[in-house]
């Protein structure tokens, strides 16, 4: 009896001391043996792990980005080559084709569209627009608001508005003063009435009722100001596209002004350009034209691009009395409301919505890379460019998509370099903490030797040295290579110093007695007791790589573009206006370097933790 009062006592006593351990919560055992009896060395390492909250956590966003990145650059393949000028610098954002519904309630007039926005004139009078603003385009002249507006139409980062008598108002990016009427035009348009608005890429144009064109803006590299004296002051119809204006005269002629040479001039058929083909209506791409004359039927010549001459089935027989074209597509609307869209469809503005597909159509607009249309009972249909999540860069390229194929990039080189010194690293480091003496002596001298090396000042002189020698992969596997073969002695030490003190103890006697041989005992008995640290060194060295193959990229001496790596991405920093400006350009890049070296560097502090319980109790 005595003996189980002594033994309730000593339960309570524990019960008492562990619940000023649980601070509140379920009691627990501080020790629990019987646990750690059943528990393999490689279980317990798994449960301190999953018990590390920040580790876990690293870990899984970790896994995350892997997935995110090698899928989504799989799932979502990028020409390497493929640009978008006239898209540069857009700020991330979507919503470009989301028109507002007093729009379509007004009635659909007129649609033009920008880069980035869009806007129209309602059969209501009122003007109205919707996108993503750039440089204060959305924001419409309260003066425009109180015209009454005829016509409406945009470049592609300013617009252009017409009133009834004759009087036009400009808005948005002014860098070569597009957006406002010289006082000489002005001037003109005080003795001509503006009848027709033209507006390109950085240019502006009138048309007046005495059949004269007058253009303005970014014209001295395409000479669009310079109008050819047979067609000034007979022309009917202009036409504009980012080079060239296409002319139509009053007599049935079709000119051309701005670049010579171009596809839409070389390949202009003469019963066009002479004007035995009396034509209805006239529009262009960025080099390829179509027209329809009085009979419905199509016409399409220049630049065979994303097959703009290569015709949709059944339009050569239809009767064509309405066109409209994008960027690089065309859009069509035969006599019986059947919709045509062909071309480009990076942006998906040659695909026809399902709705569309088996209705009438009564308007069709497209400009740049949207595309509208309205059905015969009034319902509008927008479809094409809606934007981009991350914006995009110089060239006018995805942001996102190149963030995922260079984040495949950065984190197969740091993966491969890291595989490489590993292996090294943990070859060397047994060998010469194992059999010791002269070999250890050798193998440490020459780790030595290599850790002297200066891998930046190497790296950067073999780029130099063999710039325009090595193909994009084989430069990438240069910087592997010699990344891998110099950062291997620090593990070699650290795996050599375990050794010394591994090969000194009671199992490795043992099994030298025995007559195992020494690759047996190196492999099997050694370095399953020394792998927790070569897990640790990895997921640590791994973030490194990560770093140093952003720095030589950053600096020019990595990945070079067009191929994207998260370092040349933040190339772009070294200017300050893209600092100021852009800042999604270097942001972004950068944010995905920090994030990755910082949830590996966790997992690595976790794992080591993990497999060293005693750390956390100094």
């Amino acid at each position: 009896m005595q003996e189980n009062k002594i033994i309730r006592t000593l339960k309570s006593f524990g019960r008492t001391v562990a619940s000023l351990f649980t601070f509140g919560k379920k009691e627990t055992p501080i020790f629990n043996l019987a646990e750690e009896a059943v528990l393999s060395p490689t279980r317990v390492i798994i449960r301190n792990f999953k018990r590390n909250k920040l580790a876990m956590f690293g870990l899984i966003w970790f896994v995350m980005m892997i997935l995110v990145i090698f899928g989504g650059s799989a799932l979502f393949p990028i020409d390497l080559y493929e640009t978008e000028p006239v898209l540069r610098n857009t700020r991330p954002g979507t919503g470009y084709i989301k028109f507002p519904s007093a729009f379509e309630k007004a009635g659909v007039d007129t649609i033009s569209s920008g880069i980035t926005y869009s806007v129209a004139l309602g059969q209501d009078g009122e003007v109205y627009a919707w996108g993503i603003d750039v440089e204060g385009v959305l924001s419409v002249p309260k003066e425009v608001s109180a015209e009454n507006i005829t016509k409406i139409t945009s470049g592609d980062r300013h617009a252009l508005a017409l009133t009834e008598g004759g009087k036009v108002y400009a808005w948005g990016n002014n860098n070569f003063n597009q957006a406002e009427v010289p006082f000489e035009i002005e001037s003109i348009m005080q003795l001509e009435k503006a009848v027709d608005i033209l507006a390109g890429d950085q240019y502006s144009a009138i048309l007046s009722n005495k059949g004269r064109l007058y253009v303005w803006g970014s014209t001295f590299a395409t000479k669009l100001n310079i109008v050819p004296a047979a067609f000034q002051g007979n022309i009917a119809k202009a036409v504009p596209s980012s080079f060239n204006i296409l002319l139509l005269d009053k007599d049935g002629k079709v000119g051309i002004m701005g670049q010579s040479g171009t596809p839409l001039e070389t390949a202009m058929p003469e019963y066009i350009k002479d004007g035995s083909v009396r034509l209805s209506d006239l529009v262009v791409t960025l080099r390829t034209a179509a027209a329809v004359d009085e009979n419905g039927k199509l016409y399409v010549w220049g630049e065979d691009f994303n097959d703009l001459l290569t015709l949709p089935e059944g339009i050569q027989d239809a009767k064509i009395v309405e066109l409209a074209s994008g960027r690089a597509h065309f859009m069509a609307l035969d006599d019986q409301g059947k919709l045509y869209v062909w071309g480009s469809n990076k942006f998906n503005q040659s695909k026809i919505p399902s709705a569309l597909q088996n209705t009438k159509v009564s308007y069709i607009s497209a400009d740049f890379y949207q595309s509208y249309a309205v059905d015969e009972s009034g319902k509008l249909y927008s479809w094409g460019n809606n934007g981009f999540v991350l914006g995009s860069d110089e060239f006018g390229r995805d942001l996102a998509m190149r963030l995922l194929h260079g984040g495949r990039v950065s984190m197969t080189v740091g993966a491969v370099a890291v595989l490489i010194s590993t292996f090294l690293g943990l070859l060397i480091g047994l060998i010469a903490g194992f059999y010791g003496k002269w070999v250890d002596n050798l193998l440490m001298r020459f780790a030595e030797v290599i850790s002297s090396f200066p891998f930046l000042p190497l790296v950067i002189t073999l780029s130099s040295f063999l710039q325009g020698k090595l193909t994009q992969t084989e430069r990438l596997m240069m910087i592997m290579v010699i990344l891998g073969l110099i950062s291997w002695p620090g593990l070699a030490r650290l795996i050599r110093g375990q050794i010394l003190a591994e090969r000194e103890k009671d199992f490795v006697l043992a099994a030298r007695a025995l007559g195992i041989r020494s690759n047996v005992i190196i492999l099997r008995h050694i370095l399953p007791n020394i792998i927790n640290i070569v897990i640790v060194s990895m997921t640590l060295s791994y973030a490194g790589s990560l770093l140093t193959e952003a720095g030589l990229s950053f600096l020019g001496f990595g990945v070079v573009p067009p191929s994207p790596s998260w370092g040349n991405m933040l190339n772009g920093a070294q200017q300050s206006s893209v600092i100021q400006l852009y800042w999604w350009r270097w942001i972004l890049p950068a944010l995905c370097v920090l994030i990755a070296a910082l949830s590996v560097n966790i997992v690595g502090d976790g794992l080591r933790d993990a497999m060293d319980p005693k750390a956390n109790e100094k």
